[in-house]
């Protein structure tokens, strides 16, 4: 089975029970008039926010990504996107203010080439990492500056091909916990070189997404939740 045919498309309205996951899948190259009404639900901080990215390409996925993100929020609080208030931690963490009623509401989003997720949970926090696995980074040299020495080793004696999309995987590993624990990214997840997931690490369990060809991706949610629900945004 292709791996983006496990993400079947979503409610509308989605129910999330205590100790469940739910991750969405979106594409960030919509039609035009889904892409118009994604820019009329940004609030004026995000809006700035995209009016500094440089490149047209970039701009117009991080504005797909945030009403992405806002569409989905509205479908868990019954609010309008629009209408959603959010802030930022110290870390750039996103947050919903005032909390949704009868419980908060946690989420996290991640974009990187034309693909976007966003993780929800009412059950401690979550963090997930979206990453486009890409030939133009030295990746032996970006493990041996971000990874832990026996990872680091691990990678250096892949062929080139595998040991891209090992970096690039354990780099979701680092930054989705890292986001779910609001804390700058590990060098070292635990001792040693970890995997394959799931693995646990503190409070958080480290799970795999299947992508499409050429994403790695990772959620890390609460080691009490059950494996992630996953759905595309239509």
């Amino acid at each position: 089975m292709n791996p983006a045919d496990q993400w079947p498309d979503g409610p509308a309205a989605p129910t999330l029970a205590d100790r469940e996951v739910h991750v969405w899948r979106a594409r960030l190259d919509p039609p035009e008039q889904a892409a118009r009404r994604y820019a009329d639900l940004l609030d004026p901080e995000e809006r700035r926010r995209a009016g500094r990215c440089q490149l047209p390409v970039q701009r117009a996925r991080f504005v797909a990504a945030h009403g992405a993100l806002r569409t989905v929020l509205a479908r868990y609080t019954g609010r309008a996107p629009a209408d959603l208030r959010l802030h930022r931690t110290a870390r750039g963490r996103p947050r919903l203010t005032p909390a949704p009623h009868p419980t908060v509401l946690d989420f996290n989003l991640s974009h990187s080439g034309e693909l976007a997720l966003i993780a929800v949970t009412r059950t401690g926090t979550v963090g997930v990492d979206l990453e486009e696995v890409r030939a133009d980074l030295d990746h032996r040299a970006m493990a041996a500056r971000f990874l832990g020495p026996a990872e680091a080793r691990l990678i250096a004696g892949l062929p080139p091909a595998a040991g891209r999309h090992a970096f690039f995987a354990r780099w979701t590993w680092r930054e989705a916990y890292a986001k779910a624990a609001d804390v700058p990214v590990p060098r070292r997840l635990g001792t040693g070189a970890p995997g394959p997931l799931p693995i646990t690490v503190d409070l958080w369990k480290l799970s795999n997404l299947p992508l499409d060809k050429g994403y790695c991706a990772t959620v890390a949610a609460s080691e009490s939740c059950a494996p992630p629900l996953r759905w595309t945004l239509t």
